[in-house]
């Protein structure tokens, strides 16, 4: 039996500690990725606030362009990623009486509940607005 020499063991020593490196350096490259991956898919979601309106039928069009101006100011919120303002132009006729839509994104909660609902000025537009509805549906969800 040949006896394995110095030169042959440092050899064995230095091939196993590359070896073994390389897995660990690719282990956690894949569970760094994984955490990557569930993190761009959170930051991917959005929390749409929906607002749907039942205007007065007594309402000028005055009113309701005063009323546009105030949901277009609630941009200025931190927190507001995406604002819209619109009139129902479903051809189904299910909309129930509910004429126009607010619809806003935002990328958490917190920015929904802790800054754009107590902001001033969205009470301000809260003050203004519904003294001419009928009736308003909120309806929150995650996209």
């Amino acid at each position: 039996m040949k006896k394995i020499g110095v030169t042959d063991r440092l050899s064995f020593l230095i091939i196993g500690f590359f070896y073994s490196s390389t897995l660990l350096v690719g282990y956690l490259n894949i569970s760094d990725l994984k955490t990557k991956e569930e993190k761009e898919l959170a930051n991917s979601k959005k929390l749409i606030h929906l607002v749907l309106i039942k205007f007065q039928s007594s309402m000028s069009s005055n009113d309701l362009q005063l009323i546009s101006d105030g949901a277009y100011s609630l941009q200025q919120i931190d927190g507001v990623e995406e604002l819209n303002f619109g009139i129902n132009t479903s051809p189904e006729g299910l909309n129930k009486g509910y004429t126009h839509s607010l619809t806003m994104k935002f990328n958490k909660a917190e920015d929904r509940d802790s800054i754009y609902l107590p902001h001033q000025i969205h009470q301000k537009f809260v003050k203004l607005f519904v003294p001419f509805t009928e009736s308003v549906l909120v309806y929150d969800y995650w996209e």
